[in-house]
């Protein structure tokens, strides 16, 4: 009787035990069950944000923006995940700006980028999409000019912008976009100055006749002031040796370097720089092109201020009278 109260003692335990293994069993299979779907989120996240990076680097934004979009709205995005995310935003939002030409939204979305060095396949783009509102800006700019000035009747200057902005590369395509906007001022503005040629040629003397060339010097503003200022009478009744004299002097090829990589205007073939220093920093530099379609024609592209210290580059406005800074 003993023996079998032990007996049933010793199963019933064995029994319990066999319970207790099977419960942990069922809840560490439960646990199991439930960490699976996590890792796999995780996996297939990290996935999106590695083919996100690949898209990325191969130009593919948009597509790039669709993975992480899909990445985020799981819920278990990392911190670089989410950033990332972010910063494709930022990145179609400016080049769509770009694209329409609306440079100021431009100009914010790509600020909040400006900092960025990793991921390098996105500080590579930023890098690029700030040379090309740089562009952009420049472009504007003279765009804008070039309706003012034609407005003003300031045809030279008018023609001078019209030809700084289609020196521009076309290869941005807000830069594009103005060039062939301003098309129609290109025409109208060739007209204007081919009506003034004419009626100024028949009232010219034959000995000023004689005495023409360097067109661009003889209507340089920095050539007259300073012939002037040494001899006391006006460049256009100058010979061709007294102009080409002044030309030399009016010559910096240091300073003019300078100025091209702080300004990034584009040197066009053709162009002719006169370079005057005012003090020990500052430098006033005019530019000057005859019209393509009118060789008697000095097309004004700009009257700049150059601050060699700072290398601030400043224009000046032909109707306000102000210097306004470009760079």
């Amino acid at each position: 009787m003993k023996f079998n109260k032990f007996r049933l003692i010793v199963i019933t335990g064995m029994f319990s035990l066999a319970l207790g293994l099977s419960g942990c069993a069922a809840a560490e299979k439960d646990q199991s069950h439930n960490n699976k779907p996590a890792e796999t989120v995780k996996t297939v996240n990290q996935q999106r944000y590695q083919q996100a990076l690949k898209d990325l680097k191969h130009g593919a934004d948009r597509q790039a923006y669709h993975q992480l979009q899909r990445l985020v709205k799981s819920g278990a995005a990392t911190k670089k995940q989410r950033q990332l995310q972010r910063q494709v935003h930022l990145l179609l939002q400016t080049k769509k700006a770009l694209a329409t030409v609306q440079l100021d939204t431009a100009g914010k979305a790509l600020a909040q980028l400006s900092a960025t060095q990793q991921p390098v396949e996105i500080a590579q783009q930023v890098k690029a999409l700030k040379k090309e509102l740089s562009a952009a800006k420049l472009a504007q700019v003279y765009y804008q000019e070039v309706i003012a000035y034609y407005q003003a009747g300031k045809y030279d200057a008018a023609g001078g912008s019209y030809q700084a902005l289609q020196a521009l590369s076309r290869k941005y395509q807000a830069v594009a976009t103005l060039q062939d906007k301003s098309a129609e001022y290109g025409k109208l503005i060739s007209q204007k100055q081919a009506a003034a040629t004419t009626t100024a040629a028949a009232s010219t003397s034959s000995s000023a006749v004689a005495s023409s060339g360097y067109t661009n010097a003889r209507n340089s503003k920095i050539a007259n002031s300073e012939y002037e200022q040494k001899t006391g009478s006006s460049l256009a009744g100058a010979t061709n040796s007294q102009v080409s004299s002044v030309v030399q002097s009016l010559t910096d090829s240091q300073v003019l370097a300078k100025f091209w990589q702080a300004s990034q205007i584009p040197q066009e073939a053709g162009d002719q720089y006169y370079v005057k220093q005012l003090n020990d920093q500052n430098y006033q530099i005019e530019i000057r092109h005859t019209s393509p379609s009118n060789a008697a024609v000095s097309n004004l592209k700009g009257m700049y201020q150059f601050d060699v210290t700072t290398n601030v580059v400043t224009k000046l406005n032909e109707i306000t009278g102000e210097y306004v800074r470009i760079n």
